[in-house]
């Protein structure tokens, strides 16, 4: 099975350039196609970079007024917690030139399964595909050491084929205990999907995906491609090897 296409560079500085890049051309494209874009984002370093590369050098790319942008997975604490993706993110990404954009984020101030209801009626409101899948225009995913993806973890529970769009993931193997997550079923309507693969530490995680296609980061790329999407995994030198 096919998991996508493989990108080899030097850095992780070369990598989130790239997907720098690759987010501009992608969410152009959309805008043009469609009249509006879907962007999910990705917490994590190597996204980080390139969220501070966009909003430097990328500010008035794009019509910003016409991307909507979403968080892959959330922890259910306070926004202003160091463990927020989203609390993280946009004050990195969501400044002065990229502030117009359609903020679309779980309500995480409400019980988790009450606002993993309300972001699924969030994503059902989006524009479909023809498989009537929430159209997903880019999807960012980075990868953990045990080779998850989102908050989807390899063994758990949670990680079980859903009909619903958004899960609540409780005992998270890394803390905080309690997330919220897209999920398999979502990445059916995403239309392209971005991996970033950096880091010594994600070897052994990100070789074992693409040779056996059991880690969730293998699951949800392979997903991806099953719906007709497009996958680019980017590898830097330390994590390739």
């Amino acid at each position: 099975m096919t998991y996508g296409e493989i990108r080899a560079l030097a850095t992780a500085a070369d990598v989130a350039a790239e997907a720098a890049r690759d987010a501009i051309d992608t969410l152009a494209a959309a805008i043009e196609r469609h009249g509006s874009a879907v962007w999910v984002l990705a917490g994590g370093s190597s996204p980080m970079a390139a969220y501070r590369i966009i909003s430097s050098e990328h500010s008035d790319a794009v019509d910003w007024s016409r991307v909507h942008v979403l968080i892959g997975d959330e922890r259910a604490v306070p926004l202003d917690d160091p463990d927020s993706n989203w609390g993280t993110i946009a004050p990195v990404l969501l400044t002065a030139g990229l502030d117009a954009v359609i903020r679309l984020r779980p309500e995480v101030e409400r019980p988790a399964e009450e606002a993993a209801r309300r972001y699924a009626d969030v994503l059902s409101a989006l524009p479909a595909t023809a498989s009537g899948a929430p159209r997903l225009d880019l999807v960012w995913l980075g990868v953990g050491e045990d080779g998850h993806t989102l908050s989807l973890f390899p063994g758990h529970p949670d990680f079980r084929p859903t009909d619903e769009l958004v899960a609540v993931v409780h005992d998270s193997p890394k803390p905080p205990p309690t997330r919220i997550t897209l999920t398999l079923a979502a990445m059916a309507g995403a239309q392209r999907a971005v991996v970033f693969a950096t880091g010594a530490a994600k070897r052994e995680a990100l070789a074992e995906a693409l040779a056996e296609g059991q880690l969730p980061i293998a699951v949800v790329a392979g997903r991806v491609v099953d719906a007709g999407g497009e996958v680019v995994w980017l590898f830097d030198e330390a994590a390739r090897g």
